[in-house]
C-alpha cells in the first residue's frame, strides 16, 4: 500500500526538525566542552589617565569651536558692505597722534567687528597686537607679520586674540597708489 502524500509531508518535516535539533544540540555541547576561556580585559586606566584623556578631548573641542568662531567672524566681516578706503600712512599718523578726520573709519571698523574672546575675557587677558602690513598698489593687504604683542605670553586667549587681529587687518582696504607701501597697525584688547 502506498502512503498518501498528505501523510508523508508531516513525516518529512518531523524528521527534518529532529535532525536539525540534534545537530544544534551536538554543536552546543561541542562548544561547551571545547570552549577556550574568555580573554582578560586590558589594564584599567587610572583616574589620572582618565583625567588627562578628558583634558585632551576638551582641548580638541575648544580648538574646533575656536576655529568655527573665527570662520564665522570672517564670514560676518566679508558679508558686510564694502569697507571704506583708508588713506595710506594711517599707522604713522596714529603713532604720531596726528590723525585726520578720515582716519576715524579705521576705529569704526575695529569697533564694529572686533569681539573679545570669551576665554580671554574670563581670564581678564588684555594687551595690544601690532602688525606690519604690506599693501599693494590696488590697496589690498597682501602680507602681514606680527611686530609686537603686549599680551602676556601663554595667557589664556592669546592665540585667539592674535588670530582675530590678523583677520581684521587682512580685510582692510587702502586707497590705490603708484606702488606698494607698508603700514604698522595696532589692535588693542582692553577692559573699560
Amino acid at each position: 500500500m502506498q502512503p498518501s502524500k498528505q501523510c508523508t509531508l508531516p513525516l518529512v518535516l518531523l524528521t527534518l526538525l529532529c535532525s536539525v535539533s540534534n545537530s544544534a544540540w551536538a554543536q552546543t555541547t561541542y562548544n561547551r566542552w571545547e570552549a577556550k576561556p574568555a580573554p582578560t580585559p586590558g589594564p584599567i586606566t587610572s583616574a589620572k589617565q582618565r583625567g588627562t584623556q578628558v583634558l585632551r578631548a576638551k582641548a580638541r573641542q575648544d580648538s574646533v569651536a575656536q576655529a568655527q568662531r573665527l570662520y564665522q567672524d570672517s564670514l560676518r566681516i566679508a558679508a558686510t558692505t564694502e569697507v571704506a578706503l583708508l588713506k595710506r600712512g594711517i599707522g604713522q599718523r596714529i603713532q604720531d597722534k596726528r590723525m585726520l578726520p578720515e582716519d576715524n573709519r579705521y576705529y569704526e571698523y575695529v569697533r564694529q567687528f572686533i569681539t573679545y574672546p570669551v576665554d580671554a575675557l574670563r581670564a581678564q587677558t588684555e594687551g595690544e597686537v601690532k602688525m606690519k602690513l604690506t599693501v599693494d598698489a590696488a590697496g589690498k593687504v597682501v602680507r602681514m607679520h606680527l611686530v609686537e604683542s603686549t599680551i602676556p605670553s601663554g595667557a589664556t586667549g592669546e592665540s585667539v586674540m592674535i588670530q582675530q587681529a590678523r583677520l581684521l587687518l587682512r580685510q582692510l582696504r587702502f586707497e590705490p597708489a603708484a606702488g606698494t607701501s607698508e603700514e604698522e597697525m595696532k589692535i588693542g584688547y582692553k577692559f573699560y
